[in-house]
């Protein structure tokens, strides 16, 4: 008995202290990580505390011991520099003074040799510490020489690319984002030409002044060649890192007509990507922050762009073989590029023409997708004809247009392998067809032409008349619409100009057209830009505080209006209140969101409290919601809506962890395969952090992150 209750004593003790200890350990090894030098000094202190111990136990004052004192001195010194090992010796010092006071030495031999001891102890502190703060210093400087650039102070191209790599391993895994912020200096070599080197380095200079000032303190700049410049900054939302470039672009605006000694207008352009939101790795983020720069540069530069892909304007259910095939694609239209970079360009400007025209005859979303993939594809066949044909600016040779007016047929054998590509072949063949019938491959007229070809054919033939060209200037969209005007009801169907021209007379110049509205930019996380949701899917994101909730509200309601979605909220009444009142002074392009809402397109979602009674009841709640989903879709569409968006406040609704989890499930098989998008928010400072990780896990990622879901959408 005696001995059972010692057992059980002994379980109760351990039960007790074991988890006690394992915490401890946990704490230890985490504020030792993030602190490398508490952990240095306590090992240097435990030392220290051993030799004290070692030579009290061996007679004290008496101890022929002591000069090991010197150990922790010297290793002190090594570690900390001279400061340390000063204040070491001190201690050390002060104990042998108490051992001589304790034991009331008199032996003046004793006290003489420990006063040497002492003084021992300080030389080889200031000895030992000189050094290696010498050391440090040169390599300090050796350091600084080897990765920061001469002229203009920031970090080398070499010392970026170490520093990224490390931000990226280290933040994989953190809810926050990383953007790189590329910089090009506009028209800086003709400066440079113009003024002279020595002028060039002072701008230079100055820019990377500029650029300095605006970092904060876990921000970095470096140089990346000639007259470009990159940032890395952390963020949670891509507007603050858009802010951020915002803010060194207008730093660069205003500099002085003194600084530069001439009345030169100085200025750049900024391409802004971000991780893991764009790119998942650094080659990847490197080369769409290109990309963006890219594009801020063709567009006359001074502009802050973020990036965007013509990829991420595809809408649709994308399978895994598609996506693959579509990968091989991006490859081709990447050589395409490197060959003719107008027609990559091209390809993207004819997809926005082409959804702008579809939106005003409200296609259906099968209809949309088939068009827009058609509209991405329709030049891949000049992949067949060389860049000397392509790039020709003089008028082509008979047999050199012969050889163009293949394109369409050799474009459609590329894409024919793809059954499910189908679709897609007829307004490919025929987009080159003229309203008459005089066009070719077929020369087929009017209604014979399919539609999806006759729409391309327009936003072709206005994209190719106000494109900028070597050889030809840029028109404005009242010029592009004049010239589609000569051709209709001849060359091109007046019905899809007219629909064409009313869409046009929205947009002051066709640059608002073609990009992403920079209000949406600023507020919506990257990579859930209109066009970037898939049809019946479910998407996650996070608010912190009622104002940043009704932000991230209103953008998503701003996309829904642009794609001509109902969309249907459900959140408390106090939020409801303050998002009504902050959506009025909401505006989209110049245009208060509130006068473009259609009616019935903007409502409350209808009390969900129904569906939570059957939370536990699987097949009940699954049957029930997807009944009432089904209800309020076709009700969209009788309305003339394409879909159906619902956005959700996850955290305002009454359920437990397990019950949460179980509702998001429940929502994702309801909604596959119908025309529905639902966006849930949750609000990270009420749910705990692995469960806002075990939520953004259930939810579906923005078109062409979705890795999982496409193979899933294969197998099926």
């Amino acid at each position: 008995m005696v001995k059972n209750n010692k057992k059980t004593c002994f379980s109760k003790i351990v039960s007790l202290v074991g988890p006690a200890l394992i915490k401890f350990n946990q704490f230890y090894r985490h504020f030792t990580k993030n602190n490398p030098l508490f952990s240095a000094h306590l090992k240097m202190l435990a030392l220290f505390i051993l030799t004290v111990l070692l030579i009290f136990f061996t007679g004290g004052s008496q101890s022929g011991l002591k000069i090991i004192y010197l150990l922790p001195v010297i290793f002190y010194s090594l570690k900390f520099g001279a400061k340390w090992g000063y204040v070491i010796s001190t201690l050390s010092s002060f104990l042998i003074i108490i051992y001589h006071l304790a034991a009331l030495e008199r032996s003046a031999l004793n006290l003489e040799a420990d006063l040497v001891l002492i003084g021992t102890f300080f030389l080889f502190s200031w000895l030992v510490g000189n050094i290696i703060t010498l050391e440090r210093s040169i390599k300090s400087q050796f350091s600084e020489i080897i990765i920061k650039d001469d002229l203009t102070g920031l970090y080398n191209y070499r010392y970026f690319q170490q520093q990224l790599k490390k931000m990226l391993d280290n933040y994989r895994d953190s809810e926050s984002k990383i953007g790189l912020i590329m910089i090009d200096l506009d028209n800086f070599k003709l400066y440079n030409e113009v003024m002279g080197s020595a002028a060039g380095d002072k701008m230079l200079q100055g820019v990377s002044s500029t650029i300095k000032s605006c970092l904060d303190k876990e921000d970095f700049a470096a140089r990346y060649g000639g007259d470009e410049f990159v940032v890395v900054a952390t963020c949670l939302e891509a507007s603050q890192v858009i802010n951020k470039a915002e803010k060194i672009r207008k730093g660069i605006n205003t500099f002085s007509d003194d600084a530069l000694n001439s009345d030169w207008n100085l200025s750049a352009s900024f391409g802004v990507a971000l991780f893991p939101d764009h790119a998942e790795d650094q080659q990847s983020l490197l080369q769409k922050a290109d990309d963006a720069l890219y594009k801020a540069k063709i567009t006359k530069g001074n502009r802050v762009q973020l990036y965007y892909s013509i990829f991420d304007r595809l809408s649709g259910r994308i399978a895994y073989k598609e996506k693959e095939f579509l990968s091989t694609v991006k490859t081709l239209m990447f050589i395409i590029n490197a060959r003719d970079q107008y027609t990559y360009n091209h390809s993207e400007r004819v997809l926005a023409y082409v959804q702008a025209i579809s939106r005003e005859l409200r296609l259906t979303p099968q209809e949309l997708a088939s068009l827009e993939y058609a509209a991405f594809l329709h030049d891949i066949g000049k992949i067949e004809i060389s860049r000397e044909i392509l790039t020709k600016p003089a008028h082509l040779t008979e047999k050199e247009r012969d050889l163009l007016e293949k394109h369409p047929l050799w474009g459609a054998e590329i894409i024919k392998p793809i059954k499910k590509m189908e679709p897609v072949l007829p307004a490919i063949i025929h987009h080159h067809e003229r309203f008459d019938g005089k066009g070719y491959p077929d020369g087929l007229k009017e209604n014979d032409i399919p539609l999806g070809a006759r729409i391309i054919a327009v936003a072709n033939a206005f994209d190719l008349f106000t494109s900028e060209l070597p050889y030809q200037e840029g028109k404005s969209i009242k010029e592009g619409l004049e010239f589609l005007k000569q051709g209709r009801g001849t060359l091109y169907d007046p019905f899809i100009v007219d629909t064409f021209a009313a869409c046009l007379s929205q947009y002051q110049n066709i640059s608002q057209l073609i990009e992403w509205p920079q209000d949406l930019c600023r507020l919506v996380p990257a990579g859930y830009l209109p066009g970037s949701f898939v049809m019946g899917c479910q998407y996650i994101d996070f608010y912190s505080g009622d104002f940043h909730f009704i932000i991230k509200a209103t953008a998503y309601l701003a996309a829904a209006i642009v794609n001509n979605e109902k969309c249907l909220y459900f959140w408390g009444k106090e939020k409801e209140e303050i998002f009504l009142k902050e959506l009025k002074k909401y505006c989209y392009r110049g245009i208060q969101v509130e006068t473009l809402l259609r009616k019935n397109q903007l409502l409350r979602m209808p009390e969900p409290e129904d569906l939570l009674k059957l939370i536990h009841r699987r097949a009940k709640l699954e049957f029930e919601t997807r009944k009432m989903l089904k209800q309020l879709k076709d009700q969209a569409f009788e309305e003339g809506f394409i879909s159906l968006r619902v956005i959700l406040d996850g955290s305002s609704l009454p359920l437990s962890e397990e019950e949460l989890v179980r509702w998001e499930k429940n929502l994702s098989r309801c909604i596959k395969d119908l025309e529905i998008v639902v966006i849930c928010l949750y609000d990270v400072d009420q749910e705990s952090i692995g469960m806002c990780r075990l939520l953004h896990s259930l939810h579906d990622k923005p078109l062409l992150n979705r890795e999982e879901k496409g193979e899933e959408a294969g197998e099926e």
